[in-house]
């Protein structure tokens, strides 16, 4: 196997750790060792050494025909392995981008410069391989199964004609007897069909269909189902979220009866071993088996399919096993905070589990309706239930537990906006630590609902100190301002008096802006700090805002604007553009720099906004803020309240606006991620209702508000 490895001069090249790769060829002859944990070891210093978190170097490259050597000669053991090292040298990010890997985008999306020599050996070890991706056609038969299982990724990933592999992946499913190797040529088939779907996708839907139908074993389903999904997600049968719920009752029940155990792999002290043993201690906490994790893998590939993920999640929230119910609480975060839900059921399943008599789970529900938010209010009367339910428990139960949950609860019921809840906070709000998100509470209940707390924070403002720097005071301060408490000026005035950090400095002279005149005794205060000239210049520009809110005197503060403008730094440009669009049309002169700003590229959006905002005529802005909508979907709240405020001059925008409202996912889910992302329902649901003020000031209407939200979300 190893004929030509001393030819090598391993000394010239490197790998991660050292310049000279001379301990390498130990590392292969240790994949060919009859000792397991041998065997362990050098793969580890393979995947640790020669492609270190997907990096590829000279040595990588000097390594694939060995590699190919040992994948194919069936006297050695752990083949499979070996297999899995060349796809992840060929194809090391397949996991975080399961697109077409002929897409060359993401190996190039790195610095140029930086990353010069691990592009170039990258790319010559990648095309090393594909060159010889046929040889992994003789694997699919190969008499391990730990070969068959890895070889059909490796195959349909990186064969240069995806319909030549995609044939013999067809070919060889009905003889596959081993369940994970069967599994892998499930998820094969699909990638092949990706890669070409105007050949292979209708004969890869009508292939999965016939797995999903016709196999018995409910893992093998459920991956077909899953790939069904991913490469043909229009084949789906009707009732795909039922047979899913069969195939968890059926694994469920399989679980039950007594299972083989499976042997185990060795126990070495390489990072393998470790993150084997940290991902089946993960598996054992939370109680999941195989099923589970296809399950999650279904409802990924589904995307879009809000149709079947609907009852699917309803009927794992309602699941008789706890277990599940428990795993189907995060999987109905990500989906509620990721798309825009249109009925009630899956919010209210979720706040049902309230009821469950296993108090661990209601700290997850809680956690996942306080991501929702807004869009949960259907939702508030289990709540409500849920908070006198501890009235029935005696003072001493569970004393921790419940002071952690009622807090959980309360701040549910604030972010939807509840205005029960206020009484409740206002006594809480008294004796615990005051909660980082307090603007986003106020802001949530809205300044006139929250009025009555006002009072509060201002005894914990005077509690904490003029002088001191606790982060509590900034909190506060905000709240005070969002809430226009006058009697609480004096307090904040002493407090921007001996205010030592930025941060303080910001929340205060934020506050009186919010005031406006009504905070006159604050003036000779902010016209000090305005005419500090050792402050920085990012609290400058808000000392200025401060003065122009209090006196209104546009001229005094337009220069320190300007200058801001131009500022290289990020926070001095982005607190300058917020002032320039508070000044309306009194910051006209402003105009020419935002243009600038414009044309250079630099905070596009917000200059946009305040170009329309000084100016009043849409002609400038209008065209560049349409552009960044398209681009840049993160930024399309602050986009939409801008057109909002256009009437019908935005009427241009009215397709984006109606495919925005059509579209089942929120904005910033803007393209497929895996993993557990949770995203700003708040500002989603914001966003819509901006999108329905345009296409009324418009005259339009939508054209199918199928991505709306239901009675859950704001009216």
């Amino acid at each position: 196997m190893f004929r030509g490895i001393e030819d090598v001069d391993w000394a010239s090249l490197g790998h991660a750790y050292t310049e000279s790769a001379t301990d390498v060829p130990d590392l292969l002859r240790g994949l060919a060792s009859d000792d397991p944990v041998r065997r362990e070891i050098a793969l580890d210093g393979m995947y640790g050494a020669v492609l270190h978190q997907g990096t590829v170097y000279d040595s990588t490259v000097a390594c694939v025909p060995f590699l190919f050597e040992l994948a194919a000669n069936r006297a050695v053991a752990g083949r499979g392995a070996v297999v899995g090292l060349l796809h992840s040298i060929a194809d090391p990010f397949a996991d975080e981008d399961p697109g077409d890997p002929e897409d060359a985008e993401h190996w190039t999306a790195f610095d140029e410069e930086l990353h010069e020599d691990w592009e170039r050996h990258f790319f010559v070890a990648r095309d090393l391989i594909r060159a010889r991706a046929g040889e992994f056609l003789d694997l699919l038969g190969d008499p391990d199964p730990g070969v068959r299982a890895t070889a059909p990724a490796a195959l349909a990933r990186l064969h240069p004609d995806p319909v030549r592999a995609f044939s013999a992946l067809r070919e060889r499913l009905p003889a596959e007897s081993d369940p994970s190797a069967a599994r892998s040529l499930v998820g094969a088939v699909a990638t092949a069909a990706v890669r070409e779907p105007s050949q292979l996708q209708g004969i890869a839907a009508e292939l999965l269909r016939s797995v999903v139908t016709g196999t018995r074993d409910p893992e093998l389903r459920m991956t077909a189902l899953a790939h069904l999904a991913r490469c043909a997600p229009g084949e789906l049968p009707q009732d795909t979220a039922r047979m899913a719920l069969d195939v968890m009752r059926i694994s469920q029940e399989a679980a039950e009866a007594d299972q083989p155990a499976e042997v185990a792999a060795p126990r070495t002290d390489t990072m393998i071993s470790y993150l084997r043993e940290l991902k089946e201690q993960h598996r054992r906490a939370l109680a999941l088996d195989e099923a589970d994790e296809l399950l999650e893998e279904l409802h990924t590939e589904l995307g879009d399919r809000i149709d079947i993920r609907v009852p699917l999640l309803v009927g794992m929230l309602d699941s008789p096993d706890r277990n599940r119910r428990s795993h189907a609480v995060t999987t109905a975060g990500k989906l509620l905070t990721g798309w825009r839900v249109p009925e009630e059921e899956p919010v209210m399943a979720l706040a049902r589990l309230l009821g469950d008599e296993e108090l661990s789970l209601h700290k997850s529900v809680l956690s996942e309706l306080r991501y929702l938010g807004p869009a949960a209010r259907c939702a508030s009367e289990e709540i409500v239930a849920y908070i006198q339910s501890w009235d029935d428990r005696p003072l001493e139960e569970d004393t921790p537990f419940r002071h952690m949950a009622l807090g959980m609860a309360y701040e549910v019921l604030t972010l939807q906006g509840d205005t029960r809840i206020v009484p409740a906070l206002g006594h809480l709000l008294t004796v615990v630590a005051i909660p980082e998100e307090l603007v986003r509470w106020i802001e949530a209940l809205g300044p006139e609902t929250a009025a009555p707390l006002a009072p509060v924070f201002h005894d914990r403002l005077a509690e904490l100190g003029h002088d001191s720097q606790h982060e509590a005071a900034d909190q506060l301060a905000a709240a005070l301002g969002l809430l226009r408490h006058t009697p609480s000026l004096p307090v904040l005035i002493r407090l921007l008096d001996h205010a030592e950090h930025g941060r303080t400095r910001a929340a205060v002279l934020g506050a009186f802006s919010r005031f406006g005149p009504a905070a006159a005794e604050a003036l000779p205060t902010v016209r000090r700090l305005w005419e500090d000239r050792t402050v920085r210049d990012e609290d400058r520009v808000l000392a200025g805002r401060a003065l122009w809110a209090l006196t209104g005197d546009t001229e005094a503060v337009l220069p320190v604007v300007r200058e801001n403008l131009r500022s290289d730094r990020w926070l001095s440009r982005q607190r300058a553009l917020e002032l320039a669009g508070e000044l309306g049309r009194s910051g006209a002169a402003l105009a020419p720099d935002l243009r600038a700003l414009i044309a250079a590229g630099h905070t596009v959006v917000p200059a946009a906004v305040a170009l329309w905002r000084v100016t009043g005529e849409a002609q400038d802005a209008l065209p560049v803020l349409l552009e960044q909508w398209r681009t840049t979907p993160t930024r399309r709240p602050d986009i939409a309240a801008c057109l909002a405020g256009m009437g019908p001059a935005a009427a241009p925008a009215l397709p984006l606006i109606r495919a925005e409202l059509s579209s089942p996912r929120r904005h910033s889910n803007d393209r497929p991620r895996r993993g557990n992302i949770r995203y700003d329902v708040a500002s989603d649901e914001a966003l819509l209702a901006d999108c329905r003020r345009i296409l009324a000031a418009c005259g339009g209407q939508p054209s199918g508000d199928g991505g709306g939200p239901g009675r859950c979300g704001p009216v």
